[in-house]
């Protein structure tokens, strides 16, 4: 399996958005947290299987909530550039992927 790597500020939406569901209703942000898990294991079994939406970009859609993972294929694995809810402008994340080259990133949680 491909390692996965988060981009700080990835990792970082993915935990406010844990936090903000669980606050909503208990367990929520838990199942988002599952979620993402088993889109990250899917995606690092089958690196080419979402679709490219920018050139080196792809899109794993996540079925019950409404968030994408944005991941780049990288030599040293999967980078995630973010956990694109859907109600958000698009690409508001394509400036990580030149921020990626230059900062250090998480790995997975």
């Amino acid at each position: 399996m491909t390692p996965v790597r988060y981009h700080e500020a990835a990792e970082d939406e993915l935990l406010k958005e844990i936090g903000y569901l669980e606050l909503r209703a208990e367990g929520l942000g838990r199942r988002l947290h599952a979620e993402v898990r088993r889109a990250e294991h899917l995606i690092a079994e089958f690196p080419v299987s979402a679709p490219e939406i920018l050139p080196g970009i792809r899109k794993q859609v996540l079925h019950t909530f409404r968030y994408s993972l944005i991941y780049s294929i990288e030599e040293e694995g999967l980078l995630i550039l973010a956990i694109a809810p859907h109600s958000r402008r698009p690409h508001y994340w394509v400036g990580r992927i030149a921020d990626s080259k230059e900062t250090p990133e998480s790995s997975a949680s």
